[in-house]
């Protein structure tokens, strides 16, 4: 049996972060304890393996028919029914209440989000960028860009540089003339990643698709030209890569129609998933990351469902029992649909199966997160 504390380390890195929190006003070595790097590290590993600790973070927006203003919700990922029985409004991560927001990307429990605090037409650029962490409620305001394009020519996506100890926030451009951007907390800055010649000339990112799938210490998304493959990009070295489509998806007929309909990658399950909507809605898993071969398809939809004809679909989460939550948008708004792979089943709908006053008209984004205790505050270079 380990020590004392071996035994206190243990128990209290599976206890939720809201308990934790309370927890630091029992003892001073409590709170020193619960505060140390080493903990909080353990806590999020732990956390992260355990599907009772994921969450869907939901952003309402002011623009649909039924909304009522800009909110923030989340909701538990337990089970499938959670989702729509355990809801909660989050509160908001500035002092004022913001006219409207947008959810970046997010990692380890942290979200890189805008907030537009005044009304302007011509304000294409949010207010304020902060990086937030909903679940101890801390937040910290970050650099604005060196570039300012048009909001709908990049994505973004935020991950751990495990290397350097550094979060890291990659924004990439839809064509490589412009330069992509990273920012490096510990930097407090964003600089321009000048040689973008070795990614794709051509970046496709699917309508809806929220950020840039993170996994092994690496960003991937779709390119084009001169081949269809998979782009990543190491954010340790800073050096782009390439992973090949399975076969079927790489023939020049099937690729030249891919052009205009959906194909994107997530991250499922801690694999590098790849969902393609032709004749049906297809997910392929790279078993194997980086190898060609380890594509298999896990799944497919009819295309003849109309929901699935209709909607631009997209993979967020994967549950344990190889239930998967796609979000599904359309013209009228975002829904969210749970599909049992082995029972070939659509099951519940989200927002339409809960008694919150959410309108699909009204849902922005959706993101998977953990809850975890990192301190935003003591990332960044501009706040120690």
């Amino acid at each position: 049996m380990g020590s004392h504390e071996e035994i206190i380390i243990g128990i209290l890195s599976r206890q939720s972060v809201k308990s934790l929190l309370r927890f630091k006003c029992v003892s001073k070595s409590w709170n020193t304890l619960i505060s140390e790097p080493y903990f909080i590290k353990k806590h999020l590993n732990t956390h992260a393996k355990n599907q009772n600790s994921q969450k869907l973070l939901i952003t309402q927006v002011p623009h649909g028919k039924y909304s009522n203003g800009f909110n923030l919700y989340s909701s538990s990922l337990s089970s499938s029914s959670k989702l729509v029985e355990d809801i909660r409004r989050l509160d908001y991560p500035s002092s004022r209440k913001p006219i409207d927001g947008r959810v970046y990307c997010c990692c380890d429990g942290l979200f890189f989000i805008g907030f537009w605090i005044y009304w302007n037409d011509e304000e294409v650029e949010p207010s304020i960028l902060l990086l937030w962490n909903p679940s101890t409620r801390e937040s910290i305001i970050l650099p604005s860009h060196v570039e300012i394009p048009p909001q709908e020519e990049y994505v973004y996506g935020l991950g751990y540089d495990a290397t350097s100890d550094d979060y890291k926030i990659l924004r990439i451009h839809t064509h490589d003339k412009v330069p992509d951007e990273i920012l490096a907390l510990k930097s407090g800055s964003w600089r321009q990643i000048e040689e973008t010649s070795d990614r794709m000339s051509f970046t496709k990112i699917p309508d809806r698709e929220l950020c840039l799938a993170f996994l092994h210490g690496a960003f991937h998304w779709i390119g084009h030209f001169p081949r269809d493959s998979v782009v990543s990009f190491n954010i340790s070295n800073e050096m782009y890569g390439e992973i090949p489509l399975p076969g079927i998806l790489s023939s020049p007929r099937l690729v030249e129609v891919g052009r205009l309909i959906e194909m994107g990658v997530s991250v499922l399950g801690g694999k590098l998933s790849l969902y393609h909507k032709h004749e049906n809605f297809d997910i392929w898993v790279l078993k194997d990351y980086g190898v060609k071969e380890s594509w298999t398809k896990w799944f497919t939809i009819p295309i003849s469902y109309k929901i699935v004809r209709d909607y631009v679909i997209i993979p967020i989460y994967r549950f344990s029992d190889d239930e998967v939550l796609l979000s599904y948008f359309c013209w009228d708004g975002m829904v969210y649909r749970t599909h049992n792979v082995s029972l070939e089943s659509n099951n519940r709908i989200w927002p339409l199966h809960c008694d919150h006053y959410i309108h699909a008209s009204s849902i922005q984004d959706g993101f998977v997160y953990t809850e975890s205790l990192i301190s935003p505050k003591l990332l960044s270079a501009n706040q120690i």
